[in-house]
């Protein structure tokens, strides 16, 4: 199982100092490394990754101030590039924009695979990370990682400092080994509802930082972005506080996403639920609260935790789950269902769940999407 674990760097001049730096390199050679491209594109030269990579050599020959930055990390950067524009051919993405100081904000390292040698990217004592070439980095809430099983480390700035992001091949950790087995209905109301009648509430972050929110991004809609050197620096701060709010919901969301599905994950050993289309759903008037519950997050922190099954969602809503009896009727309210047909009346959001679990626990049922 690949994971990534998160860190946050103690702050420290040397290693902001260094960051900035960095970021001013990688940004320069993904713009010089485009601009090369498009030149070359236009005179019918097409110029592979591995062609501009081999030009870094001569770059840093001219200017000596690249070569402070590992290879990799400049490697990586040409990759990165390249990238985009396979996804802008593929009809994936946009067409590649230029790095700029307000969207470039991390820079990658890679694992050495060098059998005789300690690897590059390692943990050193009292949680002090190694990074190639840019040194060591002392970090919060440390820990241990095998060295041997890293691929790849990344730093990263926030809107409160500067993170280690760190990608580990770790084995599969058990959570569940019994047999239980559970449907969930996702809700807006309640978070989700599951077939044991257990119902769990919605927390709603971003709802109840809305009011801080709309304060903060009024104030940074009357400062300006380019004027004097004050009112420039007052912009950049109160953009940073805007940003800060906004990190807070993400961390706080997050946090729940994880608690609820390794939760899920300990108790039962299947979970059932519905192969909802969130891309379209986005799309109605219930858009904020849909993204405020991150469903899709959830489903995919439930697969690594636990085994899955979507099922198809069509009617779990309106069918008894005593009789089987499907009817619009049987839905009177958001919250309120009643059989027109044997008169079973529960709620709506405990009656889907109990649907959905029947129907991914039918292994011949055709409704079941693998």
């Amino acid at each position: 199982m690949i994971r990534t674990y998160t860190y946050k760097l103690y702050r420290n001049d040397r290693t902001e100092a260094k960051f900035n730096k960095w970021l001013g390199v990688c940004r320069y050679v993904y713009n010089a490394a485009k601009e090369t491209k498009e030149v070359s594109y236009k005179e019918g030269l097409k110029l592979s990754a591995y062609d501009l990579s081999k030009q870094l050599t001569d770059a840093k020959k001219a200017l000596p101030w690249i070569a402070d930055v590992s290879a990799q990390t400049l490697q990586g950067v040409i990759e990165q590039l390249d990238n985009t524009y396979k996804n802008f051919f593929s009809g994936r993405t946009k067409y590649p924009k230029w790095a700029s100081k307000k969207v470039w904000k991390s820079f990658g390292f890679k694992q050495d695979n060098l059998a005789n040698k300690r690897p590059a990217l390692r943990f050193e004592k009292d949680g002090v990370f190694n990074l190639p070439k840019f040194g060591k980095v002392k970090v919060f809430n440390y820990r241990h990682i095998d060295e041997r099983s890293i691929k790849t480390a990344q730093l990263i700035r926030k809107a409160d400092g500067i993170y280690l992001n760190v990608v580990a091949e770790v084995a599969d950790k058990i959570y569940c080994t019994n047999e239980n087995q559970v449907g969930i209905d996702m809700g807006i109301k309640y978070f989700c509802v599951t077939s044991d009648a257990e119902f769990i509430d919605n927390p709603k972050f971003l709802t109840k930082q809305l009011k801080e929110l709309r304060v903060a991004q009024r104030k940074l809609s009357r400062k300006h972005k380019q004027n004097t050197k004050v009112q420039s620096n007052n912009y950049y701060k109160q953009a940073n506080v805007v940003a800060r709010l906004h990190k807070k919901v993400v961390d706080a969301r997050k946090d729940f996403l994880h608690k609820q599905s390794t939760y899920l994950a300990k108790e039962y050993s299947t979970v059932y639920h519905e192969d909802l289309k969130i891309t379209n759903m986005v799309r109605s008037n219930l858009s904020r609260h849909i993204n405020d519950v991150s469903w899709g997050t959830f489903f995919e922190m439930l697969k690594y935790k636990t085994k899955v099954v979507r099922v198809n969602p069509n009617y779990t809503s309106q069918k008894c789950n005593c009789c089987g009896h499907t009817a619009k009727e049987n839905r009177l309210t958001q919250s309120i269902f009643k059989c027109v047909s044997c008169g079973h009346e529960e709620n709506a959001d405990l009656n889907a769940a109990q649907n959905i679990l029947k129907l991914g626990a039918s292994s011949i049922d055709a409704n079941v999407v693998h």
